[in-house]
């Protein structure tokens, strides 16, 4: 077998070169090896919202209305243009969305409908989802999610098959409105892949479709998966202009048999172009070659409100002070940042380009402060030795390390700390169902707005699911977090139109957030990654994660060679073991 694998690869390098100076509509473009993440299971870009690894692979596959430009400023997406009409004293304040001639993976035309019935998902009274509040301004978005109206009474409407139209409640500020649709959690969805397969459709091929630059290949969640040019994104059906004029890669490949050790060692032999997931050991030996970029993203713990002694604020906000978030970036050693406060870096202020971060400096010593939480604790007035406490993780080894250096901090303080991990489904249930005490998680900013960080804390702004046959029509956040004052600031934002004065009280509301401490920030995440001197031309968006539309590898053909050859390779071996038995 290795010599068959041997001689293909010959041929198939002689043929690549040999044929150099085809014409340029036989050349399928590079197939580019890479490791992004380690292994996603599902491709839905609306119950996986609390693990960055998750975005950014499902922004290879989505886009939205907007694009989210690294410089914080708007783009138009799948929208080519958009325009409003307003009538004060009728009261009626609308917006419409003119769509590209842009297609879904399987040539079916990206429609307003799509649009709608993905919003319509998201704000359904069954559906738990943090993006929920970034809707609430159009009309009878807040009824339908609290079960009160029906889908059809919310004000969005396709108009026609590209034309989205918009009814809001009352006055909007259009530019936030367009920084929200560059979210990827408010991408467009096919009714018709998604409906009656909800937990399934982006699990497998057989229902996926996708808008964006790429598509899904050859997915195995536990061997491989192709992301592969989608031919008809932002081409005409009528256009006959080449397909990698518009995205250059042919497919950027993932091996996910191999450890993230071993990926690295991969990268150092020239098999893979770029790597994005590391060990602290790797990442600390190349950490001055890596290229990194802030992502909307922060790891905090999330205290379960409803739960003694949680439901301290006294109590969480001891448990906060104590942890180092120096050390804890340390421990991560994957270039992250000690969490100053909740919003990240990358977030607009009053205006794109600058950081509300930087504007509201540091709400979060990054050391720790134990003298200060033993006296909290002791206000509080509790024996924390009564306490046992379990810090639930997903199986990540940062965050599992983490978890250890805090169950040593708070068993200082006098708790009985256990620690717990999981995956998937086991952990997602242990999070909406709040079945937790403390809950490691990687809390996405869905937009650059301060307000969809904080917005979700507040209970009408949750976005979590209810049971429209019961009393209460709203639910809190999944921490059981509720606190009337900050409920009040938060509607009194979410109204507020003049962007200055609506920051300055998401500024108020982040400081009066984490002084009642249902959440604990930890560190900031970020995207670090080593590309191949081969390797050119990747961007980075908004939202921190690598663009590879129009990435170019150098010498590909030899490359794609290599590759075909392995894949035959394979494929032989295969015969072979099926003649076999």
């Amino acid at each position: 077998m290795k010599k068959i694998v041997s001689i293909i690869i010959v041929c198939l390098t002689l043929v690549a070169t040999l044929s150099g100076c085809a014409a340029d509509k036989d050349d399928t473009g590079a197939i580019i090896p890479v490791f992004i993440t380690e292994e996603i299971s599902n491709y839905d870009p609306v119950p996986m919202m609390y693990d960055a690894d998750v975005f950014k692979n499902t922004t290879l596959l989505y886009e939205g209305l907007t694009v989210l430009k690294e410089n914080g400023k708007i783009e138009k997406g799948m929208a080519s243009d958009w325009y409003t009409k307003i009538d004060e004293e009728k009261g009626e304040y609308w917006l419409f969305f003119e769509l590209k001639e842009t297609s879904w993976d399987d040539q079916k035309y990206v429609q307003a409908d799509d649009f709608v019935y993905a919003w319509r998902r998201i704000l359904s009274p069954e559906t738990s989802s943090p993006a929920a509040c970034l809707l609430y301004g159009i009309k009878n978005a807040k009824a339908y999610k609290a079960g009160d109206v029906t889908a059809d009474d919310l004000g969005v409407y396709a108009e026609s098959d590209s034309l989205l139209k918009i009814e809001f409640e009352g006055p909007f500020n259009l530019d936030l409105f367009l920084e929200a649709v560059s979210s990827p959690a408010l991408v467009a969805s096919r009714e018709d892949n998604v409906a009656g397969n909800e937990d399934s459709w982006a699990a497998s091929l057989d229902d996926f479709s996708a808008n964006s630059a790429f598509t899904l290949k050859n997915f195995d969640p536990t061997k491989s998966v192709t992301f592969q040019r989608n031919a008809v994104y932002n081409r005409e059906k009528s256009s006959d202009s080449a397909v990698y004029k518009v995205v250059k890669p042919y497919k950027l490949t993932i091996d996910f048999t191999f450890t993230t050790a071993e990926q690295m060692e991969r990268f150092e032999n020239g098999e893979i172009y770029y790597i994005s997931a590391f060990e602290k050991e790797t990442y600390a030996a190349n950490e001055k070659k890596m290229e990194t970029s802030d992502l909307l993203s922060v790891y905090s713990y999330f205290f379960n409100t409803t739960k003694a002694p949680f439901d301290n604020s006294l109590v969480r906000q001891a448990l906060s002070l104590a942890l180092d978030r120096e050390k804890i970036a340390e421990i991560s050693g994957l270039g992250v940042k000690p969490a100053t406060g909740l919003v990240t870096y990358g977030v607009n202020d009053k205006k794109a380009g600058k950081e509300f971060r930087k504007v509201g400096g540091d709400l979060i010593s990054v050391s720790a402060n134990l003298k200060e939480a033993k006296t909290l604790i002791k206000k509080a007035g509790i024996t924390p030795s009564d306490y046992t406490i379990n810090i639930y993780t997903l199986r990540d080894t940062a965050d599992v390390e983490i978890a250890k250096y805090t169950k040593e901090v708070w068993e200082g303080l006098g708790f009985k700390v256990t620690l717990s991990s999981g995956a998937g489904k086991a952990y997602t249930n242990k999070l909406y169902k709040g079945d937790f005490d403390v809950i490691g998680i990687d809390y996405q900013g869905l937009a650059p707005d301060a307000f969809a960080f904080l917005a979700p804390f507040a209970k009408e702004f949750s976005g979590e699911a209810i049971d429209i046959t019961g009393e209460e029509r709203t639910a809190t956040h999944v921490t059981g977090f509720d606190n009337e004052k900050y409920n009040k600031l938060i509607e009194k934002i979410s109204v507020t139109t003049d962007r200055k004065e609506r920051t300055a009280l998401l500024h108020d509301a982040e400081e009066m957030l984490l002084e009642l401490s249902p959440v604990a920030p930890l560190h900031f995440n970020v995207n670090s990654y080593l590309k191949s001197k081969k390797l050119s031309k990747l961007d980075t968006s908004g939202y921190g994660y690598t663009i590879f539309k129009n990435a170019k590898l150098k010498n590909y053909k030899e490359s794609n060679a290599v590759i075909l050859a392995q894949e035959e390779a394979a494929r032989q071996e295969k015969l072979e073991a099926q003649k076999k038995k």
